[in-house]
């Protein structure tokens, strides 16, 4: 790990992935540029998107979090979330107890990358809110091909199909919020929260970083 940190550090030096900034990889300035977007969702109460991943910035900051492995990045990232929750929903996330579950990677996955960045961003979130956060309740027990590549909605629909379990007993009458890093047709978090629902969860919201 440390070896992969010099490596980064060395080819990829930290500055503002907007601005070019040096010593952050999200300025100020750059962060209070990005716009915010919520809508409702079936089984879910709430899919909130706390940006749109149209933008290149985003898209940049999210792709080298995910693909070039900067795992830093899930600090400024998930701030993004956390100021659309202060701000809009901290009375209902504060009083309703949420409890924090990342969507989770298939092992195959997760041993490839070496962590999962929805994890990340969930556990910057439930730290700031004083959340309890579980990641070894929901479980994905199928490898799938990444969303990412599949263009036609049905298809990215059967390719998550039944891919999620749930450890029985554990969510049961429980308000959940499902964190991931992008939504784009929602497919992933529905069927997530479909398993969670069967297993009888009160509630269930998700928020993500970007919409896309």
């Amino acid at each position: 790990m440390k070896l992969r940190k010099f490596l980064l550090d060395l080819f990829f030096p930290k500055k503002c992935l907007g601005c070019g900034k040096s010593d952050t990889y999200l300025c100020a300035n750059c962060f209070r540029k990005i716009c915010l977007e919520c809508q409702p969702e079936v089984y879910l109460g709430w899919i909130i998107s706390a940006t749109n991943y149209a933008d290149p910035l985003i898209r940049k900051l999210i792709k080298s979090f995910k693909y070039q492995y900067v795992q830093e990045l899930a600090e400024p990232l998930s701030q993004l979330p956390i100021k659309l929750l202060e701000q809009n929903f901290k009375f209902l996330i504060s009083n309703s107890r949420f409890l924090i579950i990342p969507v989770p990677l298939h092992e195959r996955k997760l041993r490839y990358r070496g962590f999962n960045q929805a994890e990340l961003l969930a556990k910057e979130i439930a730290n700031h809110f004083n959340l309890p956060m579980e990641t070894n309740i929901l479980k994905r027990i199928v490898p799938t091909d990444p969303q990412a590549n599949i263009k036609n909605t049905e298809k990215r629909k059967n390719n998550i199909k039944n891919v999620f379990s749930v450890i029985p007993g554990t969510v049961e009458g429980k308000s959940i919020l499902l964190v991931d890093d992008v939504c784009t047709t929602g497919a992933t978090l529905i069927e997530a929260a479909k398993v969670l629902k069967s297993n009888n969860a009160k509630e269930i919201w998700a928020i993500t970083v970007a919409k896309g």
